[in-house]
Order: C-alpha cells, then structure tokens, then sequence
C-alpha cells in the first residue's frame, strides 16, 4: 500500500465515510419556509460536502485577486521536516540521540501542537499526525518572527498552506506566501532558520531553472513563478476526490483520514468564514463581498449573529439577522426568508482545559534486610538496559563467590558483546551451582532438621520464615564450598569507584535442588 497505509486502511476508512454519509442522507429536516433538507444538504465535509471544494477554490482565487491587487509578490514553499525528525515514526532515535539538547529544541511541547519533547524522551514511537503537528508548529513560529510581523504593521500579507504524503506516508508542505518586496531577503534566511532540513535550502538543478538558480532561488523558497495560483490549485484539485463521480476513495483521501490531517489552510480573509457560511444564500462570491469591504461598508458581530453588507455604487443591500434573511433595493425590500430566533446565550467554554502532566508524588523507599542484617539489593532494571559506564561499574562491583552466578554471568557477557572487556561468550549453563555429587540429596537434612524444629517450637508464622532463611544461609555457605568457579574474563583496570552489591538472599536457595 501507499503512503504508509496498511491493508485495511482503505477499506476501513470507506466504511467510516459510507456511514458518515448514511446518516446525513437519512436525517432531515425542515426550514422555516417548508423546505425538507437533509443534514447533507448543509454539510461542509471534505469528503462528503460537493460544495467544500468549490468554495475552496474561490477563496484561493479571491485572495490571489486581493493580492495583486496589492504591492505583495507571491513566493512558492515547499517544506520538509529533517530526517531525524522522520526517522522518530519508526522509533529510530540513533540521529536524535546525537545532539538531544538541540534537537529537543525543534519539537513542540503544549497542548495546542503536542508534548513532543516528552514524547521524544520517553523513546516513544510517533505517528504522522505527530510529524504534521511540527511541521504546524515550525510554520506558524515562521509566520510569528520578527520580520514578520514588521511586515505585516505596513502591508498586506496572505499564504495557502496545503498538506501532502510523500510515498513513506511523511507529511510535507507545499504553500503559497504573498510578501512584500523589500522584505524577501530576510524572510529568506528566517525560512532557513525555522525549517532546517537540507532539502529546503538547497538548490537542485533539474527543478529550479537557470534564472531561478542565478537570483539565488531554493527548492523550498521559489519567487520566480508564471502561474502562482496554478502551483497551489494543482495540489488542491489531486488532494481532493470527485464527490459527484467518485465514491470509493483512494490511497490518498484515506491517508487524510486516518491521520486525521487538515488538507489546506490559508491565512484570515477580509471576511471572516462564518460569515461566508451564512450570506452563501444571498452572495456566494467571496471576491464580491471582500470588495464591498474595502470600497463600500459592512459589518457584523458573531456575538449577536448578525451582518450587514451594503453596496454604495449599486444600491444593493445584503441583510443577516438571527435567522432572518434580507435583501434590499434601493431602501425596498425585494427577498427574504428565514425567521428571526431568539439569541442563544454565549458558550463560555470557548476552550477545552489544558491538558497538564501529572506530577506523580515521590514513592516511599524500602530497604529489604536477611536475618544476618545485610542489605538486599534487587536488580532495578535488565542489564540489557543499562549504559556502558554504568554497566561496567556494576560488573566490577559483583563478587562471584557471593552474588548469583548466572547473573554474574549475564553481566559478564553483556559486557563481553559491547566491549568493554575481553573474554569469550560462555552459556549461562556454566555459571550455574555445582555441588558435587553424592548419593544423597543435601537438602534431605535441612529439611527433617526444620520439620523437627517446628513440631517442637509452635510459633507465629514469622519466626518459621526467619528460621526458613537462617537455614537457606546456612545451605548457601555450605554450597560456596562445593562449587566450581567460572572462567574469569579479562577485564579492564578496575575504575577508583565501585559500587557494592551484597547478594540477594531467598527462601528460593533453600527450596531449590
């Protein structure tokens, strides 16, 4: 499969979108003027909505309008994240493990764009939508730095941001900037600064023409283009299906679906969406409406549901107000639907709780001790994830007459496989316990000797535990005796620190044979 997907990605997201549509065909309602609807009828879906991309392509094309209309030239981006960036969706940390301080500093870490950086430190895998959320928050720091906003206080500015897969599935930027002519240099070097990634910054010849090549041009930062408007349509015509002619969806609709990834965005327009949404009824000409708010006069307040457009030149008046639609001609009413409803209270839960790391309290340390008093020390973690230095140190601290052989062994031989001492792999078989053999079975003794005791010293369960691991003592000292020694492999110098480390003493010595 493309793009990453697994064999029932597509599949899955099908049946997700045939139920989505399902249910708004068979819900219905009706308007104020006896109209029956479905709730289709009104959807903006992406993927169900035939009206999504029409309106889609005609705000790309009234900001393109508004722009040229204005002292701003466009520049087309193409943005990658870095491959340690790419390498995290598969666990691959060996690039990120290289600089972890300078890297920790390319990753977001609040609740709008993820806590990554906890993410990252925690060894976890990430996922695409991970990877699109830093490519968000890598964007929207660029369009927040200082030359920016300098230039955003004297002009205009605009940018339409798409979302593609590359054939690994890793998400991209292709985007549209429109910025003002004196400032191209030094957006230049922002651009490099906030997405770092050699691709980005670097010149290939067989995509950039020899113009593009002598004006200093980027593969990700291009402002000799014919047709700016053509760049950005053609990916929003490839990312988007047929909702007319085409109901199964392919590859790449399901790689936005599954990850949940927004196909495009663009930057505020003169009128703001919603108010877009409610006067398509009236006016569904983007170009015309933001026009009437330059040279004519318009307002409206989401507050108290309400717009007003008014064309001076024309006479013409376009009116929303709770419902109640209005168009007048020259001060007389000529159309109107809908019915004035009564002002909904404001929802003061504009914004969902932060989301907050548990600070988890210090848990109570406790320390074990065998009846002699000697400390028991239990293995914190698998030798297998210790580090070289620490593993070494823990090597030396290890004394073979006292501590678990096979774990001695385990030790040695991690230790061999990384290096850090020379020797030969042995078979943890070798380190085990031998005693020598005999025809009787040693634990025979010890065992009459405790039946005997507590027949004839009835007591709390406690003082038999303690009688328990006094006699496995004694079995172990008797053991060290009989058993052989394992090879010892040639280590290096011991270091001046040594950790001590008594061994671990078990009612399991006495148990077993």
């Amino acid at each position: 499969m493309k793009y990453g997907l697994g064999f029932y990605d597509v599949e899955n997201c099908q049946r997700k979108i045939d139920n989505q549509r399902s249910y708004l065909d068979n819900n219905h309602f009706i308007t104020s003027n006896g109209t029956v609807k479905s709730l289709r009828d009104v959807s903006m879906s992406a993927n169900i909505s035939e009206r999504y991309y029409a309106q889609l392509v005609n705000k790309v094309n009234t900001l393109q309008q508004m722009m040229t209309n204005t002292d701003v030239m466009p520049v087309f981006l193409t943005i990658t994240l870095d491959g340690w960036i790419q390498r995290l969706i598969i666990g691959d940390y060996s690039k990120f493990d290289e600089d972890v301080k300078e890297h920790l500093k390319k990753l977001p870490e609040n609740d709008k764009y993820g806590y990554l950086k906890t993410k990252a430190l925690r060894r976890e895998f990430f996922d695409v939508h991970d990877l699109y959320m830093i490519l968000r928050w890598q964007f929207d720091g660029f369009m927040k730095c200082n030359t920016m906003q300098k230039m955003r206080k004297d002009h205009n500015c605009g940018y339409v941001l798409g979302t593609e897969p590359m054939e690994s599935g890793n998400p991209h930027f292709h985007g549209l900037l429109y910025i003002h002519h004196s400032y191209l240099s030094a957006l230049q070097k922002k651009f490099k600064k906030y997405f770092s990634a050699p691709m980005n910054y670097t010149q290939d010849k067989t995509r950039l023409s020899l113009e593009q090549l002598s004006n200093g041009e980027w593969n990700g930062f291009q402002w000799t283009i014919s047709n700016p408007v053509g760049y950005i349509l053609k990916y929003v015509t490839k990312s988007f299906m047929n909702i007319k002619n085409q109901e199964q969806i392919d590859e790449l609709q399901a790689w936005y679906i599954k990850y949940g990834i927004k196909r495009f965005t663009m930057s505020h327009t003169l009128v703001p969406q919603w108010v877009y949404n409610k006067v398509y009824p009236l006016e569904n000409d983007w170009l015309y409406l933001s026009d009437l708010k330059i040279n004519s006069m318009c307002e409206w307040s989401a507050e108290d549901d309400y717009f007003k457009f008014e064309d001076t030149k024309l006479g013409k008046t376009l009116m929303y107000n709770r419902g109640l639609y209005q168009m007048f001609q020259d001060g007389a009413l000529v159309h109107e639907f809908g019915e004035m409803k009564e002002l909904k209270l404001p929802n003061t839960m504009k914004f969902r709780d932060k989301f907050v790391l548990r600070q988890h309290e210090k848990s109570i340390k406790i320390d074990f001790f065998n009846v002699k008093g000697q400390k028991i020390e239990f293995y914190p973690k698998p030798i297998a994830h210790y580090k070289n230095y620490e593993l070494l140190q823990y090597h030396y601290s290890l004394n073979p007459e006292t501590c678990n052989l096979q774990h001695y062994g385990l030790v040695q031989n991690e230790c061999i496989k990384r290096g850090l001492i020379n020797g030969q792999l042995q078979s943890l078989n070798d380190f085990s316990t031998n005693v020598i053999e005999t025809n009787t079975n040693p634990y025979l003794d010890q065992f009459a000797n405790f039946q005997a005791y507590l027949e004839a010293n009835p007591k709390p369960a406690d003082d038999h535990f303690a009688m328990l691991i006094s006699l496995s003592e004694e079995k172990r000292i008797a053991d060290n005796k009989n058993r052989k020694a394992p090879k010892q492999a040639e280590s290096i110098p011991e270091p001046e620190m040594v950790i001590e480390h008594n061994r671990q003493s078990t009612i399991f010595d006495f148990l077993g044979a």
